[in-house]
């Protein structure tokens, strides 16, 4: 099934993308030996940027990003087929498609030194990338809840079940860093919140991956 297929690309393309550049930058010896899911030591935009480690980082965020778009847009081609209400069903794409440009946007403007315009187009791509994901994806497992009971033969509501609490703990996270990011920023060191931002990536990346387990079959 392809959205199988894309869901676990999804999960593990990234992950392993942004874990192979920063063992790449710390065997080069351009950043010291660290666990930046624990000891907060680098952001993941630092390691992405890195020479040589941005030559694999950007491809395979715009093969993510390839990757999303068609994830969408499955959904969408999907859900279509249950009847469900189109404004709907256009939400869950919108939201989806404007989280893949604002990251493509992130991918395209990391690195690049220049002006506060340049530095506001890469952090303002990845806030957005962030809460449109967010968007997109509880809309997504809303409509799983609808439609779990009446095709329990290809969709797991167990699996729908959790990943709806996981989703609810996502949101309330992001929001909970949201509203307390000024007080990080003079109560606490960047170290804080480069925990926060490495383990909320591998959180949201976890949906997708959640996403490959709520499906058992699909006839075509």
């Amino acid at each position: 099934m392809l959205l199988k297929r894309l869901s676990l690309g999804l999960f593990i393309i990234p992950s392993v993308t942004i874990i192979l550049c920063l063992f790449i930058t710390i065997y080069l010896n351009i950043l010291d030996i660290c666990n930046p899911f624990i000891n907060g030591c680098y952001s993941i935009s630092r390691v992405g940027r890195s020479y040589p480690a941005v030559l694999l980082f950007k491809p395979m965020m715009i093969i993510t990003i390839i990757l999303m778009i068609t994830y969408f847009f499955e959904h969408y081609r999907i859900f279509k087929k249950f009847l469900l209400n189109k404004i709907y069903l256009n939400l869950i794409l919108l939201s989806g498609l404007v989280s893949s440009f604002a990251l493509l946007v992130y991918v395209i403007f990391l690195g690049v030194e220049g002006s506060g315009i340049w530095r506001f187009m890469r952090r303002g791509g990845i806030f957005i990338y962030i809460i449109s994901l967010i968007i997109s994806q509880f809309l997504i497992i809303l409509t799983y809840i609808k439609i779990k009971n009446d095709y329990q033969v290809i969709i797991s509501s167990k699996i729908v079940n959790i990943n709806f609490c996981y989703n609810v703990l996502l949101i309330t996270c992001g929001i909970i860093i949201i509203l307390l990011i000024d007080i990080f920023s003079f109560t606490t060191s960047w170290h804080v919140k480069n925990i926060i931002q490495w383990n909320y990536f591998l959180l949201m990346n976890l949906f997708f991956l959640n996403t490959y387990f709520t499906w058992k079959k699909l006839d075509k």
